[in-house]
């Protein structure tokens, strides 16, 4: 017998159950996906679910030169099974489908929750409970687009960052907007302590559901309980946006190195669909 067909199934490699955002053979492309998000959040607001985009998307409305495939929709925490459950119900089960699962990232439980499709469009989106962004979907917590798509307020955006140690995603938010430590000191809850039972209990439901084959990592993916103070992560990441300007480009003519000098806040151009 070939030692192939031997082999025990307990030995065999995990599957990978993670692709790329590619879609079916045939599927049409929806471009920047805004009309198909405006979509789902009526879907969901008009059966009593407030939504907003948060995550990468998020920065890319304020500015950041980010191309995400997926958009990340922020439902409360308690109506979240119930939008997944009238995702998974007519008449929207109709339109959406569940997509691939997502891989994990650090400090996030994204990969635990619905991976959505637009049946033959090549547009995803995936839920997330305000308890793993920090952040509400209250319309008084947010403001929208010239699109109509709504986001959470830049302080509360920034706050959140901080909170949840997404200090590369906070330098791309910094860079959009081309923030400064006054206005930190402003805006933002600088003192604030680090939250730690929210810290330890996300961890520990983190590390519960990563794949065996992530054990030996699994420290990676897990929030700090004692991060570095507030106002010193602030201070340094403003202070170092004109450090993180690519060399290549004069720096004279750069305020971060996503606005150039003269260039306006990038959400009064009405042009940009987002």
């Amino acid at each position: 017998m070939d030692n192939a067909d031997s082999q025990p199934a307990s030995t065999a490699p995990e599957p990978y159950p993670y692709v790329l955002d590619l879609g079916k053979p045939g599927d049409a492309d929806c471009g920047r996906g805004v009309d198909e998000t405006l979509d789902v959040i009526a879907a969901l607001e008009g059966l009593g679910i407030p939504c907003c985009v948060v995550g990468t998307k998020a920065l890319v409305y304020y500015g950041a030169h980010r191309v995400p495939p997926t958009w990340e929709i922020c439902v409360p925490t308690d109506s979240f099974d119930r939008a997944t459950e009238l995702l998974a119900s007519p008449p929207l089960n109709d339109k959406y489908e569940v997509w691939h699962p997502v891989p994990p990232v650090p400090g996030s439980l994204q990969h635990t929750y619905p991976h959505y499709t637009l049946k033959g469009v090549n547009f995803f989106f995936i839920l997330l409970p305000t308890f793993d962004c920090l952040l509400s979907p209250s319309p008084d917590q947010c403001e929208c687009s010239a699109s109509g798509i709504p986001y959470p307020k830049l302080e509360l955006f920034a706050q959140s960052l901080l909170d949840l140690q997404e200090y590369a995603d906070l330098a791309d938010l910094v860079d959009g907007m081309d923030l400064d430590e006054a206005w930190g000191e402003t805006h933002l809850q600088l003192d604030k302590p680090a939250p730690v039972e929210y810290i330890r209990e996300k961890n520990d439901m983190i590390a519960r559901s990563l794949p065996e084959s992530m054990a030996d990592g699994a420290f990676l993916a897990l929030l700090s309980e004692s991060p570095r103070p507030k106002r010193d992560v602030w201070r340094r990441i403003v202070n170092s946006k004109h450090r993180r300007i690519n060399d290549e480009l004069p720096r004279e003519r750069y305020l971060t190195r996503f606005r150039k000098v003269g260039s306006r806040d990038p959400r009064k151009d009405k042009e940009r669909q987002v």
